[in-house]
């Protein structure tokens, strides 16, 4: 089916117009605001002790939350691609929980587990306080990014199948050797994806998060909370707009940050493969080569030592 010139130019056009108003546009009045009244008044906004806390404790929770979901996404997407066992579909289901559940509902849900008078609730009797405190904002964090490692993995697991993986066990290797020279390069794209959706979902959250804290600064109120803070309690718009930049100024970096380390891997590979492909060409045009030196010396000798005893023996005859 062949499309004309306007229809494909007008989807484009429809398509740039619908992220310029969405996207764009929000953005850099979100910006503009942001500076609206200079850079060392903005400098100012994302400098104070709150900003400053709040900035430490959502990069904390990332740093928390971020290792965690690639260990369980990991074992989650190899248990679903590679396990055969009952329950399955159940887990499925589970792992696509936090798509189809309200953040809000999730944090009402750890509160009736963990707060006072909950099923978890003796916990806080000990004195190590869950709800309205640190450990509440990391489990509702890891609650609404569990799903993202394990859906950026499996899809390249059921891709990669299971040939290589069989190939190495039949050579002696293990199972730890298995995974991490064989399935884990191949899963490293997926992976790197899921890890970046982690990371802007866990700075970005606010559903969630909202219901486990106190929004005490420096306890546990992060970047998202101060923005809604500044904004509804201290009617701060521009101090709100300073901190909605800074923690969109964190995921960019965090974005480029991996940009640039998936490049660098890929160029790693293509240089290994052009080596290989280099060195195999070398050695094909060496076994083409016809022999010289005193080997082919030696070679010709033998031949024509062999010629004069057959013409000795044809003359016995």
């Amino acid at each position: 089916m062949k499309i004309s010139p306007f229809a494909r130019y007008g989807l484009r056009a429809i398509a740039l117009i619908y992220l310029f108003v969405l996207l764009i546009v929000p953005v850099a009045l979100i910006f503009w605001r942001s500076f609206e009244h200079g850079f060392g008044q903005f400098w100012e906004w994302i400098t104070t002790p709150a900003a400053i806390s709040a900035l430490q404790l959502s990069l904390l929770i990332v740093v928390i939350v971020v290792p965690l979901n690639v260990v369980f996404g990991i074992v989650t997407a190899l248990a679903l691609v590679r396990g055969r066992f009952r329950g399955k579909g159940f887990l499925q289901a589970v792992v696509d929980l936090p798509f189809a559940v309200s953040p809000v509902v999730a944090g009402v849900a750890l509160i009736l587990l963990w707060g006072y008078g909950g099923w978890f609730g003796g916990i806080e009797s000990t004195g190590f306080k869950i709800i309205f405190g640190f450990p509440g904002l990391v489990l509702a964090t890891l609650f609404v990014t569990l799903p993202f490692v394990v859906r950026e993995v499996e899809p390249v697991l059921r891709e990669i199948g299971t040939e290589q993986e069989q190939a190495a066990a039949t050579l002696g290797a293990n199972g730890w050797q298995t995974f991490s020279r064989i399935t884990l390069p191949a899963i490293r794209w997926g992976l790197t994806y899921g890890i970046v959706l982690t990371i802007a979902r866990a700075l970005g959250e606010y559903g969630a998060v909202t219901m486990v804290s106190s929004n005490f600064p420096g306890i546990s109120q992060t970047l998202t909370l101060l923005v809604n803070s500044r904004y509804t309690d201290d009617y701060n718009e521009f101090g709100a707009y300073a901190a909605a930049t800074l923690l969109m100024l964190v995921a960019i970096l965090v974005l480029v940050a991996m940009t640039l380390i998936e490049r660098r891997a890929k160029s790693r590979v293509a240089n290994a493969s052009e080596s290989f492909t280099a060195s195999t060409e070398t050695a094909d045009e060496l076994a083409l080569t016809p022999p010289h030196g005193p080997e082919s010396v030696d070679a010709r000798q033998e031949v024509r030592s062999k010629q004069s005893q057959t013409v000795d023996n044809t003359e016995g005859v």
